[in-house]
């Protein structure tokens, strides 16, 4: 029996001597600290920062909350467009940052994008499905040329007709995608951008990834070049290609990329400060509205003026209608020189618009005589003047009698004043 514990014992002797003796190498008393160094305040060195994040400063910036809002966006969903509106919340929350309203175009058909198109300063078509009829081309080029901003974006792998529309102002988005082997973000797709010609949209702009890019021929500028290791999935040929660039109306931009301007691939390299560039391009107002935009050339409230106090129900029927088309109105005894203005009143009254009928060479005497038509009788007519040279925009509506200014009250209110302007500011009208 005792045989059998002399090996057991054995071994735990060994293993305390081994144990101690280690101990007794290795560890040879307590740790003293070396004695802190002597450094003065002056010789300690920043440390240096990391990449700061983009901070968005708005060249146009908000109006304070209440205030009215200095445009408004119109964005096209009526094509059966291939994108979702989480897609583009960066660059609709920097629109809304810079005090423009953003609206949906959802009615397919021409008749609903000539009324969207308005009331609006610029306009998003984001890879449409179902193609631009011409007549709707038309509509978007003549918004363009008054003024208007138009954005249009496609990306490969997105179905679109967008050339329907597109090579109508200027731009062809070519059927590839760019890639390169050489240098690129998580994956060939996702190329470097380095080369960006003056604009307002590349303003600041030093670096940017593209993802799932394609080109784009236009009779305008390009803006942003990709280098030579950078081909073309219809191309080899090592040539710059331009995934950004302008229409042949420098009012009309165009980009073969949505998804560097979705969260979180913005936040890359100067990808976010490229959307505040086009935040601010889309928002920079300079649209040309006439009098076939009634309404949508009022962006603020509007005060209505009465030449007699009897008019009183015309006024308060044409508050209701802006009302109910989103337009703050009321009746106003005194006119407001920095307010928006419609004046209704007979042509008894027109001395106290005269400056707004001089400026438009409009004179009410024993009749009616303006640049668009001779001397009419003043008898069952009716005029209408937008006057747009101040910093205001004034209606100016006059008739014969009370009945004729309640018809081209009702033709506003219906749209059908229309048919009867004779120019872009100004229009005549029999009255019964």
């Amino acid at each position: 029996m005792w045989k059998l514990l002399i090996l057991p014992a054995f071994a735990i002797v060994v293993f305390l001597v081994t144990f101690f003796s280690s101990y007794q190498f290795f560890y040879r008393g307590g740790y003293t600290p070396p004695e802190a160094p002597d450094i003065y305040f002056e010789e300690i060195l920043a440390i240096p920062e990391g990449p700061q994040a983009f901070q968005d400063e708005p060249i146009f910036a908000a109006n304070p909350v209440g205030a009215t809002n200095r445009g408004s966006l119109l964005v096209d969903t009526g094509h059966r467009n291939a994108f979702s509106t989480n897609e583009i919340t960066r660059i609709i929350n920097r629109v809304y940052s810079r005090g423009y309203d953003v609206e949906f175009l959802v009615e397919p058909g021409e008749k609903a994008l000539e009324e969207a198109l308005r009331s609006a300063d610029a306009f998003v078509v984001i890879s449409p499905i179902s193609p631009y009829e011409p007549a709707e081309a038309n509509l978007v080029v003549d918004f363009a040329e008054r003024g208007g901003k138009v954005f249009l974006v496609a990306e490969p792998g997105r179905p679109n007709q967008i050339n329907s529309l597109s090579e109508r102002l200027g731009v062809s988005f070519r059927p590839d995608y760019l890639y390169n082997l050489a240098e690129h973000d998580s994956n060939f797709q996702e190329f470097f951008v380095r080369d960006f010609r003056p604009h307002t949209v590349t303003a600041g702009v030093g670096e940017t990834v593209f993802f799932y890019a394609g080109s784009i021929e236009t009779s305008g500028e390009y803006l942003a070049l990709t280098d030579g290791e950078t081909l073309s999935s219809i191309s080899r040929r090592s040539l710059p290609r331009a995934p950004l660039a302008t229409g042949a109306n420098r009012n009309v931009l165009a980009v073969h990329d949505l998804t560097f301007m979705i969260p979180p691939y913005n936040a890359i390299r100067d990808n976010d400060r490229l959307v505040a560039n086009i935040a601010d391009f889309l928002t920079e107002n300079q649209r040309d509205y006439r009098l076939t935009d009634y309404p949508g050339f009022f962006k603020g409230d509007v005060d209505i003026l009465l030449g007699q106090p009897d008019l009183f129900d015309l006024g308060a029927n044409l508050k209701r209608s802006l009302l109910s088309l989103g337009i703050n109105a009321d009746v106003r005894e005194v006119e407001n020189s920095g307010q928006d203005t419609v004046f209704l009143g007979l042509y008894s009254d027109s001395s106290t618009v005269a400056r707004y009928l001089d400026s438009a060479g409009v004179r009410v005497g024993e009749s009616l005589t303006a640049p668009f038509t001779p001397g009419i009788p003043l008898e069952k007519t009716a005029v209408l003047l937008l006057d747009r040279s101040g910093e205001r925009d004034v209606l100016v509506a006059l008739a014969d009698t009370p009945e004729g200014l309640e018809t081209i009250v009702k033709q506003l209110n219906a749209g059908t004043f229309r048919t009867g302007l004779a120019d872009d500011f100004a229009g005549v009208y029999k009255t019964k």
